[in-house]
Parts: C-alpha cells; structure tokens; sequence
C-alpha cells in the first residue's frame, strides 16, 4: 500500500510517496522554501512558482515526488 501524501498550493499539488523516496535530500537542499523537514507540513506548495517547484521535482531521482500543475500553463 502505497503512503502517497498530496500537499495543495493554489498553482500546484504536490504529491510524495514516502515508499519510493530514497532520500537522496536533493528536494531540500535545492528548494529549502518549499521542502523544509523542519516545519509540518514539510511541503509548502506556495512558497516558490508552481514553475520552479515542477522544474525542482522533475530533478527527484527516485520519483517519490509528483505534482499535478493547476494553473493556466498545465498542458
């Protein structure tokens, strides 16, 4: 069973799968904004462009981290 959490922003949801992660800690070196294991939730899909965020995730070796754009540009 799969442990995916959905973190909602208002341009991007952001999706991480706890049992694929391999915890390379690419996501929070690269965009601490916005992947801060520090505070709860740990994700703030608000915190940098719904571009950047995608541009970051895409780089997530393991693919424990997914998104679904919701704005215009989502094509």
């Amino acid at each position: 069973m799969s442990k995916q959490k959905v973190y909602y922003g208002k341009h991007i949801e952001v999706m991480f799968d706890s049992d694929v992660c391999t915890h390379s800690g690419i996501c929070v070196k690269g965009l601490p904004s916005v992947f801060d294991l520090k505070k709860r939730p740990w994700i703030n899909a608000d915190a940098e462009s719904a571009e950047a965020i995608a541009r970051h995730i895409d780089k997530c070796p393991s693919g424990a981290l997914t998104y679904n754009r919701l704005d215009k540009d989502n094509e």
